[in-house]
């Protein structure tokens, strides 16, 4: 997590302007506290918010598409958990989830951008990740025994990042399998291919 630094000014609102330059963020997207204040200078200790910062990209991306959805966002220990909600989340959770990881993977970003140290996003909706693991292990489950049957590889996908993982690690500890992500970009085929005996 980022490390708050030293702003002042002659009153809250001058320390707050050096804060919001000194760390090129919006006022909004600040946590601080005030460490000193007299007559002529107030000192405060201020941070870039990872929570302000997500909030306000969702809130405005979410507004700028005239989407009804809005995000809870919450700092766990190891994570933030952003809970999604409303009447259009259709378009995230459509084609197994394919918008919502995408929309992760962007809040990712924009926290790389902005803080050099940073706990990972976690988007979900209604428990909608868990349910779609489920079916992906299956799926996988399934795959590998046709690969094992055909003595041939079995190609799924394309998959996001997110949705490879779970196939990955579904098959992880399968003796009669091997599993290989294939192609370029956010979306590649994991090829499922019978483990060579040796």
């Amino acid at each position: 997590m980022t490390r708050s630094k030293s702003f002042d000014g002659a009153s809250l609102d001058d320390a707050l302007s050096a804060a919001s330059v000194g760390l090129n963020a919006r006022l909004e997207e600040l946590h601080y506290d005030v460490v000193e204040e007299g007559a002529d200078k107030v000192v405060v200790e201020a941070r870039v918010d990872p929570v302000a910062v997500l909030g306000l990209f969702l809130s405005e991306t979410f507004r700028a598409g005239d989407l009804d959805i809005t995000v809870h966002l919450a700092a766990e220990e190891d994570a933030l958990e952003g809970e999604l909600e409303g009447q259009d989340l259709r378009y995230f959770t459509s084609s197994g989830g394919r918008g919502l990881d995408a929309l992760q993977y962007l809040c990712n970003r924009v926290l790389n951008r902005r803080l050099t140290d940073h706990i990972p996003i976690h988007l979900d909706s209604d428990g909608f990740k868990e349910r779609r693991a489920k079916k992906l292990q299956e799926r996988a489950e399934d795959a590998a025994d046709e690969a094992i049957r055909r003595g041939a590889p079995v190609i799924l996908g394309p998959l996001t990042p997110a949705a490879r993982r779970e196939i990955h690690l579904a098959l992880a500890d399968d003796p009669g399998v091997e599993t290989d992500s294939d192609g370029d970009g956010f979306l590649k085929r994991i090829v499922i291919r019978p483990r060579r005996r040796r």
